[in-house]
């Protein structure tokens, strides 16, 4: 498995769309869906435990936090309350992966499909020091917790879009964790697997990439690899997953850079929930 690690001062969230739409069918499919069950779930709720209903959204609710359902795409995300004596968690270990074993280990116990793993990630969440004045002092950071993502492939090729990870403090319990984990038909994979094989053939990649060019012309310079791509976790219009040429554009007046995907035969692959709407606005 590899490893890899960066750091981030923003915790994750994702987004809910107000229009329902259909979730992704399950037949013919090569990856496996999983829902992130409360019942699956470490996540600790407290006292006072209730459910509210809100459009798509389900959420139990206690005075620890709160565990929320997409009831269309079948997401979660759990999120613990702030501590009411005003600490802030403290994380399970310093060393990065200890916590990766731990995290992967709770997340396949609970059902995400152990084949379906190609490898995990962390992220960190710093607490910072130092003076208003002068901003946050690197020296006077301390580590407050790691999240574990784990990182999915079908048949060796990624999956961009889906994710599952959880944060663990010093007890071993929950303080966040998000699970995406939908359905990829077997078409789509085989897809996939051919636009790499087509890839592999120094004559067909050549006339792929001056494909890609025409589409692109900035695209030139960018080196891209084959993925699977789906709809995001609250996109609530019919699921869309595709096999994707996918690369970063880079700006050449150091702007920012740009993902960009193509599909086999070299043209633009914009995804539905990537599509201007005047009806939904996706949150990210």
């Amino acid at each position: 498995m590899k490893q890899q690690m960066t750091k981030i001062s923003l915790l994750l969230l994702f987004g809910a769309l107000t229009s329902e739409g259909a979730p992704p069918s399950p037949s013919a499919a090569a990856g496996a869906k999983y829902e992130h069950k409360m019942e699956n779930s470490n996540f600790r709720l407290g006292t006072g435990e209730r459910v509210e209903v809100q459009g798509v959204s389900e959420r139990f609710v206690g005075d620890s936090g709160s565990f929320m359902v997409d009831t269309v795409t079948g997401a979660t995300l759990a999120v613990r309350n702030p501590s009411q004596s005003g600490r802030l968690p403290r994380p399970l270990t310093q060393d990065p992966t200890e916590h990766s074993g731990i995290v992967q280990d709770y997340l396949l116990k609970a059902g995400v499909p152990a084949n379906e793993v190609s490898g995990t990630h962390v992220t960190t969440t710093m607490g910072g020091g130092g003076p208003r004045s002068s901003g946050v002092e690197p020296s006077k950071s301390t580590l407050l917790w790691y999240t574990t993502h784990l990182e999915r492939s079908l048949q060796g090729i990624p999956v961009e879009g889906s994710f599952a990870y959880a944060a663990l403090d010093s007890a071993g319990e929950v303080i966040t964790e998000g699970v995406y984990w939908p359905a990829i038909p077997a078409n789509v994979v085989s897809n996939a697997e051919a636009l790499k094989q087509k890839l592999d053939s120094p004559t067909e990649r050549d006339a792929f990439l001056a494909n890609v060019v025409k589409a692109r012309p900035d695209a030139k310079e960018a080196t891209g690899e084959v993925k699977i791509v789906h709809t995001s976790a609250g996109h609530h219009g019919d699921f869309e997953a595709r096999a994707v040429y996918s690369a970063v554009v880079r700006s050449p007046n150091r702007g920012k850079a740009q993902l960009v995907r193509f599909d086999d035969t070299g043209a633009l692959v914009v995804l539905a929930d990537e599509r201007p709407s005047g009806n939904n606005t996706l949150k990210r």
